[in-house]
């Protein structure tokens, strides 16, 4: 009782904390780049991008290689919340600190950042895929099949990414190789009832 007490607690001081200092509107005034916060622990951080689980040293490198005009919105994953009462609050202490990142409170509709930055970071996530809706680049840091997309910008070495980030602000978006690749996703799948699949093991 006194620890089931204990984590109830530390949940509600995390979800006010989230409350009073992320930022739940979009200043349309200010350009910005826009990287969702990966949920911890996954299989997809962990296999396909090894190097870059550490997120606090990632987004620092990306806040320090945007141009200087631009901020980065860090917006929280809601699964956390149910995963792990949310992250420790010394990691978005960490976050606040940055002078050009600004963290979003996780109530913030995703597809609407996606739809004003400028571009999309994700270490393996589907925002980088769903960026390529909204006429969007992105930069990745692991392997997807949609990288071959020439909206995709792939990160192997850190230092490339300021070049990169160049690079990609001056992308000019043609949609069609967007439909050939959801076309060819489509021809290429089947429906799996994954659920049913392991409990009929």
């Amino acid at each position: 009782k006194t620890s089931g007490f204990v984590r109830s607690r530390k949940i509600e001081q995390r979800q006010s904390f989230i409350d009073k200092n992320f930022k739940s509107e979009i200043n349309t005034e200010q350009p910005f780049m826009y990287y969702p916060l990966q949920a911890e622990p996954e299989r997809e951080l962990l296999i396909q991008a090894p190097y870059f689980v550490d997120q606090i040293s990632l987004i620092k490198n990306i806040a320090k290689s945007i141009p200087v005009n631009y901020v980065l919105y860090v917006k929280e994953h809601p699964v956390m919340k149910k995963h792990a009462g949310w992250r420790e609050l010394n990691f978005y202490k960490q976050l606040l600190d940055l002078p050009n990142v600004v963290l979003i409170h996780p109530s913030v509709d995703s597809h609407e950042l996606i739809k004003q930055c400028e571009i999309v970071f994700t270490i393996s996530g589907d925002a980088a895929f769903e960026a390529g809706f909204y006429h969007k680049p992105s930069i990745i840091f692991s392997d997807p099949d949609f990288v071959v997309l020439p909206n995709v910008f792939q990160i192997k070495n850190m230092e490339e990414l300021p070049l990169i980030i160049k690079k990609a602000l001056k992308i000019d978006f043609n949609s069609s190789d967007l439909v050939k690749f959801v076309n060819y996703l489509d021809q290429n799948s089947f429906d799996f009832d994954r659920v049913g699949y392991f409990t009929d093991l």
